[in-house]
C-alpha cells in the first residue's frame, strides 16, 4: 500500500521495508525506508516554502554532522502532494529518552546539542532579510494588544509583562539575522545509545536573532530535563559562562514568548489556554516576576554537571 502511495519517489522502488512514522506534531506523512531514508509528504501548496526548507537543511548539513542529509525533492501532481527525502536518524526523541538517563548524561546531551546549534547559527540571512528589531517589535506589539483583550487574565500580570517588555525592547537594536531552527527542544532531538545524534524537524525555520532559539528551554525543555536545558546553554557557549547581555536577551525573549503563548492558547481552546497559562506562570516565577534575568532552574544548578 505504501509503495503505491510513494511510487516514483527516489529510494522507494528498491526498498525492502517501508513503515509509516506517526509520532510527532508535524502534519507531514512520514515513511521510513529500510531504516535508512525518511520520506516526508506534504500538500503541493506548501512546496515553495518546503523547497527552501530542503535547501536550508542541505546548508545546515555543511555546518553540522548532526543534521539529516537532504537527498531529493519533488512533486506528485496527481496526488496534489510534494515530497522530500532525507537520511533517517534512528533512535528515540529526547522527550522519551532523557527521563531514563542519568543527570550527567542528560546534561551532556544538552551540551552537544547546544554546541551544534551554535554552528548552525553561523548561517546568515540574505542581505534583504527584514530587520530583526523591526519585525520582532511589530510581532510583539500585536501580541501585547491581544493580551490586553483577555478579560479574565490578571491585570497585574498584563502590566508586569507589558512593562518589562517595553523597558527592555532596546535590546533588540542591532541584533543579527541568522538561521533559527525555531523549535529547539527535546522532542526534536534524536538520542541513541544515551547520546545526542541529531537535530530534526526544520519546518519552522526562520531568520533573526540566533539567541531567540534558546528561549523555549525555560518554557518546554525544563519540564523534560533541567540538566539538558542547562547543558544546552553551556554547550552553546562552549563551556564558558554566559554573559549579562545573553541573559538580558534571554529574559526579554522569555517574556515575549509568555505573551504569545497565552494569546495563542486563548485562541486555540480553553484547555490549551489553561495549560499554557500555567507554563507561563512558571516562567514568570522562575524569573521572580522578571526581577531576575537568570532563571532559578539555571541559577540553582549551574556548575553541578561539569
Amino acid at each position: 500500500m505504501f509503495k503505491n502511495t510513494l511510487e516514483g519517489i527516489p529510494h522507494v522502488a528498491g526498498a525492502k521495508s517501508i513503515r509509516q512514522l506517526v509520532k510527532g506534531f508535524s502534519n507531514d506523512e512520514k515513511y521510513v525506508l529500510d531504516e535508512t531514508y525518511l520520506v516526508r509528504l506534504f500538500p503541493l501548496t506548501e512546496a515553495d516554502r518546503r523547497k527552501k526548507e530542503f535547501e536550508l537543511v542541505q546548508t545546515c548539513a555543511t555546518h553540522s554532522d548532526f543534521v539529516p542529509k537532504a537527498l531529493a525533492f519533488g512533486h506528485l501532481p496527481a496526488d496534489s502532494k510534494a515530497y522530500m527525502v532525507l537520511t533517517y536518524m534512528p533512535g528515540k526523541d529526547g522527550e522519551e529518552a532523557l527521563p531514563a538517563l542519568s543527570e550527567q548524561e542528560q546534561y551532556q546531551i544538552g551540551f552537544v546539542a547546544g554546541q551544534e546549534l551554535a554552528k548552525l547559527h553561523e548561517i546568515e540571512a540574505d542581505q534583504d532579510w527584514p530587520s530583526w528589531e523591526i519585525a520582532k517589535k511589530q510581532k510583539s506589539d500585536r501580541y501585547l494588544s491581544a493580551l490586553e483583550k483577555i478579560e479574565e487574565l490578571d491585570p497585574a500580570l498584563k502590566q508586569l509583562l507589558t512593562g518589562y517588555i517595553g523597558e527592555n525592547e532596546w535590546l533588540l537594536k542591532g541584533r543579527p539575522s541568522r538561521f533559527q531552527h525555531d523549535d529547539f527542544h527535546p522532542a526534536n532531538m534524536i538520542i541513541d545509545r544515551n547520546r545526542f545524534v541529531g537535530l530534526v524537524d526544520f519546518g519552522r525555520f526562520d531568520f533573526g536573532d540566533p539567541l531567540h532559539d534558546l528561549q523555549k528551554l525555560g518554557f518546554f525543555s525544563v519540564r523534560v530535563s533541567i540538566p539538558f536545558s542547562i547543558g544546552a546553554i553551556d554547550g552553546y557557549h562552549n563551556g564558558e559562562k554566559p554573559g549579562e547581555r545573553f541573559w538580558q536577551l534571554y529574559a526579554l525573549y522569555s517574556a515575549m514568548h509568555v505573551v504569545s503563548a497565552i494569546v495563542w492558547g486563548k485562541r486555540t481552546s480553553e484547555q490549551q489556554y489553561d495549560t499554557l497559562l500555567a507554563y507561563s506562570l512558571d516562567v514568570v516565577n522562575d524569573h521572580h516576576d522578571f526581577t531576575e534575568i537568570i532563571p532559578s532552574w539555571y541559577r540553582q544548578k549551574a556548575g553541578m554537571f561539569f
